[in-house]
């Protein structure tokens, strides 16, 4: 039997870990995208509106919703079936190269999740690509929680883009890129 070629494979629309589900963003997700979202505490470091209103979350999960899962899957990130967050993984160069995104909600922080969610992404997405060279990864140089969980999972800080983005308050802000080399995954363990 054949193997399917790389440019053919796409990343699962489910994916389970030891504790979480991720599967497709639905539009009936926009309740929970709206609690977590208009939380100005994790909308802090966002490129969000604001206030974050109901209407856009509606055009937020649409927005996913319609995006190509062979090129951008979005997958809701859920716990015993409650939506506590989201993940996404964007080809950028024919899967050569890949973005990465991820954000659980303020209520399901410091219990490792985050950490559960991108790793599981990384190992799908290594696996499925085998032409997946890089994973890059944008974060606000002040969110310290996001910075921390990209340098355990092996990143790299690349650089930082002075006043490369215009957040929902209409301020400029700084971004710092991060990178993945396939050859970093998985992170080797420290001591």
């Amino acid at each position: 039997m054949r193997r399917r070629s790389a440019e053919w494979q796409v990343l699962p629309d489910e994916i389970e870990t030891a504790r979480l589900k991720l599967r497709p963003i639905k539009l009936q997700d926009v309740d929970p995208i709206f609690e977590s979202q208009s939380d100005p505490e994790w909308a802090r470091y966002e490129l969000l509106p604001a206030p974050f209103t109901r209407k856009d979350a509606e055009r937020f999960v649409a927005s996913m919703v319609l995006r190509d899962r062979k090129t951008n899957p979005v997958w809701v990130v859920t716990l015993g079936g409650e939506v506590i967050g989201t993940a996404s993984m964007a080809s950028v160069k024919n899967w050569k190269i890949a973005a990465l995104g991820y954000g659980i909600h303020r209520r399901a922080w410091g219990q490792g999740f985050a950490r559960e969610t991108v790793g599981a992404v990384l190992d799908r997405s290594f696996a499925a690509y085998r032409q997946l060279r890089k994973v890059r990864a944008h974060t606000d140089p002040r969110n310290e929680r996001s910075i921390r969980l990209l340098r355990r999972l092996g990143f790299t800080l690349e650089g930082t883009l002075r006043a490369n983005q215009l957040n929902g308050r209409n301020e400029f802000v700084d971004e710092a890129v991060f990178g993945l080399l396939r050859e970093e995954w998985p992170p080797k363990p420290s001591g």
